[in-house]
């Protein structure tokens, strides 16, 4: 049977790979375990690439989730090691899958002893670094894959040795070629090669190289982290590296945790959880379409048969879109909370007969007219609003969160936002800075309003600790922890009104 490590059935290896991918958040079932199963025995195990696409097709239900099947598709398939064309064999070795050590630089039997400096001759680091920064230009400005430069950098400048023995570090590797000053240079090569090397600073054609060079450094640098991953994986085993080296999926990360990458690709998440939440709002309507029992028409049918209400007349529903106020936190700390769920009912716009968007720090305003209800709105879009809101209304005054007085400025300037038709919704971690937490307005919102919900996106534990006022807020609104994206769309569809 093939096996990717010494001893170890290819079918086990499988199945540690999908628990893997389970364990990170992603629903596999064992139909579709048994399905990857079958696919092997036709894949060509020697083509790595041919082996991730017929695994992600099987295995992969969201294509959001593509980046973290990526990394642990190359912990559990290394570069080199056991799914080359050596590594079908499956021979053995140390450290690594198919007699490999399995860092992901030269294989053992591809390393030339003539070039090899004698034992008692350690290269120059100087030099190490100066021949890998220029392989590195070259190959950059080649452009193509970066699997052999990144593994070069990795196994030559990443290599250190921690307590539990050798280790990798991107970061150390990183440190030391320095990706950032290969910029220059790869946009010569780039302006070179298309002969216009004469191209002065500031026209289109440098400005085109420049870029061109900063996305394959980009791609280089992420590459060098992948692979230092691999790396590690050979050793420690490809389970605890996937723990820290593979990606949270978007509907997984934290608010609070999120970078501007990361909300970008959690913005993926936007339609789908859209079109969920509006089929299931669909359907919940049309359970809703018979309305109430109407006692006088219920008992007119009883008189045919005499007296016993065996059919029930219902009186017609009123099939009303609700309206939807949002009260947005934009400081700093809640400002990606607050984005990507503007993000997701803003998608959901055509649920509601009304929406109406306020923003506050320290104070309120309404920022509805600074969404354009005729553009798809994107996380780059609504921080670039949020910067406006920021310069151009009185959202903010000093800049600490004051929910006190922005309760209290909320009702005092704005009476006819919050209507006994509208769902009223809070975004905001209740942080206030030991200021008056305004309570007996946000009863008189709560009453008001024909719902009202406040999401919090700190966890339940934290409620209450420190400044924050979650827990007394909590005693008056149903409040709702809303850290991930999952935890808002499950909130979201749960609370919307019929």
């Amino acid at each position: 049977m093939s096996t990717t490590q010494a001893g170890t059935p290819l079918d086990k290896h499988l199945h540690a790979f999908v628990r893997t991918l389970r364990e990170r958040g992603m629903a596999i079932g064992p139909g579709e375990a048994i399905t990857a199963a079958e696919v092997l025995t036709v894949l060509d195990l020697t083509d790595r690439s041919q082996l991730r696409e017929g695994l992600a097709a099987v295995l992969l239900r969201e294509q959001m989730h593509r980046k973290s099947f990526d990394v642990i598709f190359d912990l559990y398939f290394p570069v080199r090691g056991g799914f080359g064309a050596d590594g079908a064999a499956g021979g053995s070795g140390q450290g690594g899958p198919g007699g490999c050590s399995g860092v992901p630089g030269e294989a053992p039997d591809q390393v030339d002893p003539l070039t090899m400096p004698a034992a008692d001759t350690p290269p120059d680091p100087d030099a190490v670094r100066e021949a890998l920064r220029q392989e590195a230009i070259a190959a950059l400005v080649a452009g193509g894959d970066h699997d052999g430069i990144a593994g070069q950098i990795v196994e030559q400048l990443g290599e250190y040795n921690s307590a539990t023995g050798t280790a990798f570090s991107s970061y150390q590797a990183l440190k030391a070629l320095n990706p950032q000053t290969l910029i220059a240079a790869i946009a010569n090569g780039l302006l070179a090669a298309a002969g216009e090397d004469g191209a002065a600073p500031g026209s289109f054609e440098y400005e085109s190289a420049r870029r061109v060079a900063r996305s394959r450094v980009a791609g280089l640098t992420e590459r060098v982290q992948e692979l230092t991953s691999v790396a590690m994986a050979a050793r420690r085993g490809p389970e605890a590296v996937a723990q820290y080296a593979a990606p949270q999926l978007p509907e997984n990360v934290a608010f609070f945790a999120a970078t501007r990458t990361e909300l970008h690709r959690m913005e993926q998440t936007v339609r789908p959880l859209a079109r969920q939440l509006s089929t299931r709002l669909l359907v919940r309507r049309r359970r809703a379409r018979r309305g109430p029992i109407d006692l006088r028409r219920t008992l007119r049918k009883s008189m045919s048969t005499g007296g016993v209400p065996i059919d029930l007349a219902h009186r017609r529903p009123r099939p009303t879109k609700p309206e939807l106020v949002l009260l947005c936190d934009l400081s700093g700390s809640v400002a990606g909370f607050s984005n990507f769920t503007l993000l997701l009912t803003h998608a959901l716009r055509a649920e509601f007969s009304k929406i109406r968007v306020f923003g506050f720090v320290d104070s309120v305003d309404e920022i509805t007219d600074y969404i354009d209800p005729s553009r798809t709105l994107t996380v780059d879009t609504v921080v670039d609003m949020f910067d406006r809101v920021i310069r151009e209304t009185k959202v903010a005054r000093f800049g600490g969160s004051d929910y006190g007085t922005v309760l209290r400025t909320f009702v005092r300037d704005f009476p006819d936002a919050v209507t006994h038709r509208g769902t009223l919704l809070i975004l905001g971690d209740a942080r206030s800075n030991h200021t008056d937490p305004a309570l007996a307005e946000l009863d008189e919102l709560v009453e008001k309003a024909r719902h009202a919900f406040w999401l919090n996106p700190e966890r339940k534990a934290s409620w209450g600790t420190g400044d924050s006022v979650a827990d007394k807020y909590g005693r008056l609104i149903d409040m709702y922890e809303c850290r991930t994206a999952g935890q808002l769309a499950e909130v979201v569809g749960r609370l919307l009104p019929v």
